[in-house]
């Protein structure tokens, strides 16, 4: 009995024992779970350091080539890029170690002072002569943190939980004044923005408005509406993708989940619910393009470009050309467009060789159209001018330069180099009409309008439309040249289509035009078939 009671009590002892041991081993952490690596290479270890007030233990990761390095060259490391921790040397070593990251400011307690361990052994020797390698642990505690469990050797444990740090990172941003696409109308603006993964892209647009404030939704349905790019998925209770698309991007969700911040924050609110005003800034991310520095809070860094606008080149139907210089079977369309007043006007020309220039063309029209007009100059084309003197019509530069594209790419040889052919569609326009799409890159998107036949071709009578009665007050009527399908168009002295009809009519045959819907004024008919075109002028009271 005594025996047993001997055991029993050495069992207890030994219990008491171990279970001191247990509380006082020190706190880790799995390099597993360490969110913020500093550094390079295949060789990692880990830093902890423990505060007393408030009762806080962090750990940074750190990664090295060379087979050893010193503590005090890791802290150095980890320090340099992370910005929110320091330390301080004293007389005999380290003399505090400082935290601060606007919420949390710590550094030694009162009547403390700094000692370290290795994968749990005190250190023998300074941290700028402890030598550290692939797999190490080096803990920092003051004493008011830790536990002593040997006195002889000052010897301390820190038993605080440790957390591993989150990353420190900025928020990516715009000026207001980059962004190209603003969206709405009103005194108040916003920016938004979306990051995307893979590739790494961050876009942003404007958006004005008028009221004291929208919707984050809002928002995304009138950039939705008004740019056919952008689109995103609805999910009731959240967005479940956004999307991107312009034909060299295609860009969509690529981690698991989005979620957005407001002015760097982020939001505690649905999209459909938060409310957004004057001057701030929405951003959207992906958790695959972002830095979590907090429990679901993601700064995104990718760099912000902002979206050049949406636009689509306005084009112009071959049988709707009216007037045609040259001849042979290829054809090609040659238009341009001016500011000032907002016009597009379009020839067409014909040619017989394989391929022509644009100077060509340019030539051949000035030749055959006493209107249209161009200055050349050293590096290309100064200005190009139509100028109807009768009528007080005259267009010309109004913004910088000229630049043309062709089929609605941007040209990058000079007009007296570069060659078109058959089918092909040649648009010059000056930058201050244009819609900058990329960089260097313009479309036009005035409608394009055939030019009426010159008014010296008018008087040659082999071209010439009998009108009838002319002048006319409720109508005409038009006599048609060539049996088959004609086209018979009316146009204002400004060079307007006012009315346009098909006609399937035999030669001779008399058509009647209606006149009761134009104002009074000088008008052009024209008469056009696969043959031919035939122009007259006509007054209308």
């Amino acid at each position: 009995m005594r025996k047993n009671f001997t055991l029993l009590f050495l069992l207890g002892i030994f219990g008491l024992f171990t279970t001191n041991l247990f509380a006082q081993q020190d706190a880790t952490i799995d390099p597993a779970d360490i969110r913020y690596w500093i550094g390079e290479g295949e060789n990692q270890a880990v830093l902890i350091v423990n505060w007393a007030e408030p009762d806080t233990a962090m750990a940074w990761g750190y990664r090295f080539d060379a087979e050893t390095v010193t503590v005090q060259e890791m802290m150095d490391k980890i320090t340099d890029v992370d910005t929110r921790i320091s330390y301080t040397l004293g007389p005999w070593g380290l003399g505090d170690i400082l935290y601060n990251d606007g919420t949390l400011e710590m550094g030694i307690t009162a009547g403390g002072y700094w000692m370290f361990n290795v994968d749990g052994e005190m250190a023998q020797v300074g941290f700028d002569q402890q030598t550290i390698g692939n797999g190490n642990y080096v803990k920092w505690g003051d004493t008011n943190c830790g536990t002593m469990v040997d006195p002889e050797t000052w010897a301390y444990v820190w038993e605080t939980p440790v957390a591993a740090v989150y990353p420190l990172a900025d928020e990516s941003t715009i000026d207001p004044d980059l962004i190209r696409y603003w969206v709405g109308e009103g005194e108040n603006e916003v920016v938004f923005a979306v990051n995307w993964n893979e590739p790494d892209t961050c876009l942003a647009w404007g958006y004005r408005f008028s009221e004291e404030n929208v919707t984050v939704k809002h928002i995304m349905d009138a950039l939705k509406d008004a740019d056919p790019r952008f689109d995103y998925v609805d999910i009731g209770w959240g967005v479940g993708d956004i999307y991107f698309a312009d034909g060299t991007l295609d860009l969509a969700l690529y981690g698991t989940y989005w979620m957005y911040n407001v002015n760097g924050s982020m939001a505690m609110l649905g999209f459909d619910q938060q409310t957004v005003e004057n001057g701030d800034f929405i951003k959207w991310g992906d958790e695959s393009c972002g830095t979590e520095i907090a429990p679901w809070t993601y700064v995104w860094e990718s760099p912000v470009a902002a979206v050049y606008p949406y636009a689509e080149e306005a084009m112009i139907d071959f049988a709707d050309i009216v007037y045609w210089v040259g001849e042979g079977a290829n054809e090609i369309i040659f238009a341009v467009n001016w500011n000032e007043p907002d016009r597009c006007l379009a020839w067409g020309y014909r040619f017989v060789e394989e391929t022509v220039t644009v100077k060509e063309v340019m030539d051949a029209i000035a030749i055959a159209d006493r209107r249209f007009s161009y200055v050349a100059g050293d590096w290309g084309v100064d200005d190009i001018i139509f100028n109807v003197d009768s009528e007080e019509l005259h267009y010309s530069l109004a913004g910088q330069w000229w630049l043309f594209n062709v089929n609605g790419s941007m040209a990058m040889l000079g007009y007296d180099q570069q060659t078109v052919e058959n089918g092909d569609f040649i648009k010059w326009g000056d930058e201050s009409c244009a819609t900058e799409i990329a960089q260097w890159s313009y479309v036009w998107t005035q409608e394009v309008e055939p030019v009426w036949m010159n008014t010296g071709v008018v008087e040659n009578q082999d071209n010439t439309l009998s009108v009838y009665p002319n002048p006319a007050v409720n109508e005409t009527f038009v006599t048609i040249e060539n049996a088959g399908m004609n086209t018979v168009s009316v146009y204002d002295m400004q060079g307007r289509l006012v009315n346009t009809m098909s006609v399937d009519a035999m030669a001779g045959e008399q058509v009647r035009l209606s006149t009761e819907m134009l104002n009074s004024g000088v008008y052009f008919v024209a008469v056009s078939n696969e043959s031919a075109v035939r122009t007259a002028k006509l007054v209308v009271k």
